[in-house]
């Protein structure tokens, strides 16, 4: 596994170009959202397509959702690299749905939710919020060992695990040391397969 990883990053790195189309993924339907419900999407990227193709799933990036009272709009809370204006450090952040899919960075995307109660799934979310209010910074060495600084799907995972439910159920994907020195990662399909994931609800996508 890990050998096949290092193969994908160089060939990711060797073949990733501008993307020939742009797919609008369609999130229509968000009354039906709840905080601290889960998006996944995929990008175009050569980090998406190395996630993608190591873990044999449709997704590489996940969120949690959080209502935002002041603008009246669904945000995404997240940890992803190379979005932060130019200068800038890559903290977590939180932005709007419509920026999270926008037609650049997801050709495809779903909506998840999470077997709990409401006040577990916004507790849940508040503890990311508290995440980007701290200004943390992205993990570009993907350590799970270290909580100072979190990659996407480590942070849905610590924020679910704080309130007391293990998202991935201790499944891992092994990596190789140049992607993380831990050796092992949580890639989006972890939360996926979770059987903490009550339904997985793909949104429709139109090519532009």
């Amino acid at each position: 596994m890990v050998k096949l990883i290092e193969l994908l990053l160089l060939t990711a790195l060797l073949l990733c170009g501008c993307a020939e189309h742009y797919d609008i993924v369609d999130v229509t339907g968000q009354e039906d959202f709840r905080e601290g419900d889960l998006v996944l999407r995929c990008g175009y990227g050569a980090e998406s397509k190395v996630v993608t193709e190591a873990s044999q799933s449709i997704y590489s990036h996940i969120g949690i959702l959080h209502y935002d009272t002041p603008t009246a709009q669904w945000q995404v809370i997240h940890a992803v690299p190379g979005e932060a204006e130019k200068g800038e450090p890559e903290w977590l952040k939180a932005e709007s749905i419509s920026e999270f899919y926008a037609s650049d960075r997801a050709s495809c995307g779903a909506w998840m939710r999470v077997d709990c109660p409401d006040s577990i799934a916004a507790a849940a979310a508040r503890y990311a919020l508290q995440k980007v209010e701290e200004q943390v910074a992205f993990d570009n060495d993907y350590l799970l060992s270290d909580t100072t600084q979190i990659y996407c799907t480590e942070l849905v995972w610590l924020a679910y695990l704080h309130q007391g439910i293990d998202l991935s159920e201790g499944h891992r994907h092994e990596v190789p040391s140049i992607f993380s020195k831990d050796g092992a990662c949580i890639f989006p399909c972890d939360i996926e397969k979770s059987t903490k994931i009550i339904y997985v609800k793909p949104f429709k996508t139109k090519t532009q």
